[in-house]
């Protein structure tokens, strides 16, 4: 992955956005990869606890009547969201410790104390998924201030083809108190009159943005999927105003805290087997 704090930082504060290259190792790539096709090869027969977590392009279409030109019969068990990801595999709540990505969270926010809200993966199923609306991610977090970022780590290569992510880049300079229940869905004739960028980027990549950054996607069309595990991440004093909580949530594993440290390390000891826990 490229060292490149300064650009990141001004991509960021600039845009909103910023692209980072190769943030997935070839090893932790192949495993996600893996852990996601076991969820969707055969969504029907997981079990029901987690079935409660995922949701069907089938049941977006009821919810959105006309949302796409295809039929309930077209996109078949096709996935469009795994909500609770740790809750499916050891490996998607150990990708909370995931140091390359860590580094960048901590350069963004400028500061160690920043914790994590959850984990979830958007699938755009090859030839059938639907468009995702204009929208800013803020709304859904429900948080007592907009000082979280969305962290996308990019399964697949993201194209034009696939639906890819497309953004409005500064939209993210909004007074919080401007941002409301209605920019979850904004129509496009109420869109800022500002250029769109279509993210694209190979496999491995991590697309990170400000949650009041306007965003959306295409449909997929393609044979290609569109995979991203999205992780939503909160900086200091930033803190939850509603009931939902998420697995793991609150975890810091960059926190200079000591009690957030053994936090850390009882929540995930089988990997720091070997690093004594000296504040027991």
């Amino acid at each position: 992955m490229p060292d490149n704090p300064a650009r990141w930082l001004d991509s960021y504060h600039r845009d909103g956005y910023v692209v980072v290259e190769d943030i997935l190792d070839a090893n932790t790539l192949q495993r996600l990869r893996r852990g996601i096709e076991k969820i969707t090869a055969d969504p029907e027969s997981v079990p029901a606890h987690l079935k409660a977590h995922l949701d069907f392009e089938r049941d977006f279409m009821k919810r959105r009547p006309g949302a796409t030109e295809l039929s309930v019969q077209d996109v078949g068990s096709a996935l469009r969201n795994i909500m609770e990801l740790p809750l499916f595999d050891p490996m998607f709540a150990e990708l909370i410790l995931y140091a390359p990505l860590l580094d960048v969270l901590q350069c963004l926010f400028g500061t160690p104390e920043f914790h994590f809200h959850n984990y979830k993966c958007i699938i755009k199923a090859p030839r059938v998924s639907s468009k995702f609306v204009w929208h800013r991610d803020l709304p859904y977090l429900n948080h007592s201030t907009p000082n979280l970022l969305t962290a996308m780590l990019c399964l697949d290569p993201m194209t034009p083809e696939n639906g890819a992510t497309v953004v409005l880049p500064s939209t993210h300079r909004i007074d919080h108190a401007h941002v409301s229940a209605a920019d979850m869905d904004i129509p496009e004739t109420e869109l800022p009159d500002v250029p769109r960028v279509t993210v694209t980027c190979p496999a491995g990549a991590a697309v990170l943005f400000h949650v009041n950054i306007i965003h959306g996607g295409g449909a997929n069309r393609s044979d290609m999927p569109r995979r991203n595990v999205i992780g939503i991440w909160a900086g200091p004093d930033t803190y939850p105003v509603t009931a939902a909580r998420y697995a793991y949530q609150g975890l810091m594993p960059r926190s200079a805290n000591p009690a957030r440290q053994r936090q850390v390390l009882r929540t995930f000891p089988h990997l720091f087997a070997s690093t004594p826990d000296k504040r027991k």
